[in-house]
């Protein structure tokens, strides 16, 4: 299969597989994001299936504005169907379910152009969570040319976090340290930063509590999370969130 880039750098590849015994190692109950642990948050960590090594290159977004347009999503889109999205399991459907409904909370939010295209692709390099990826580390040069620098920042940005150190700290304020579990490097991230990841990450774990089709009454995970680190997110992702947890809202 072949996919261009708008600049017309063309990639050719066949749709990934992930072995059998990679994916049944990640079970649902794997997949329980925010597990409290000795009174903290703790990710759950899985191995890398890419088997590529890691790039230590942690690119810094320029700015909360993305190039944006129809046209940009629907190359991502495009991208994501070629890469497989639609073949892997999600908790609720398919990894491109899961990811384009990420987005659209993002938008119903009122969130950047940067941050709701970021959403689209947020697990393209695997997660803390999840180790699938879409796309190695040693392509993050084709993906920015496919979304834009900022949006493939923020992309690496959330896909780096290595959970069980950061999310305990994400109570501590928006001075807090970060560490990027592909290099090991800990640094402290920006005011924006943050709050795209927060905003990520609310939207993210909302479709797997509350909007997904297998979702139903807000877990109390998902309201301790919240609980955790609304401050660090915009006041438009607060309402949009408690909204959304409202009956009204689902």
């Amino acid at each position: 299969m072949r996919f261009c880039a708008p600049s017309g750098t063309c990639r050719y590849w066949p749709r990934p597989r992930i072995p059998t015994a990679s994916l049944s190692g990640i079970s649902i109950e794997q997949r329980v994001w925010f597990p409290r642990y000795h009174g903290h948050f703790a990710g759950v960590r899985t191995r890398d299936v890419t088997g590529e090594s890691p790039v230590s290159n942690q690119r810094q977004p320029t700015s909360t504005t993305g190039r944006g347009g129809g046209g940009q999503r629907e190359h991502v889109a495009q991208l994501l169907h070629e890469r497989g999205a639609d073949d892997f399991p999600h908790v609720n459907g398919s990894l491109f379910d899961h990811l384009e409904r990420t987005e659209m909370i993002l938008r119903s939010w009122s969130c950047s152009e940067t941050v709701s295209i970021a959403g689209l692709c947020h697990a393209v390099y695997g997660t803390d969570g999840v180790a699938v990826a879409l796309l190695t580390l040693q392509e993050r040069d084709f993906l920015s040319e496919i979304v834009g620098p900022d949006v493939e920042a923020l992309v690496y940005f959330y896909a780096s976090c290595d959970r069980g150190f950061v999310y305990p700290r994400l109570g501590e304020g928006d001075r807090m340290d970060f560490r990027d579990r592909f290099t090991g490097h800990t640094f402290l991230p920006s005011e924006g930063q943050l709050r795209d990841f927060v905003e990520l990450t609310l939207a993210n774990e909302s479709d797997v509590g509350v909007v997904g089709p297998n979702a139903d009454t807000p877990p109390d995970w998902l309201l301790a999370m919240f609980t955790h680190f609304q401050h660090l997110a915009s006041a438009s992702v607060r309402d949009g969130f408690q909204l959304l947890m409202s009956p009204a809202g689902r």
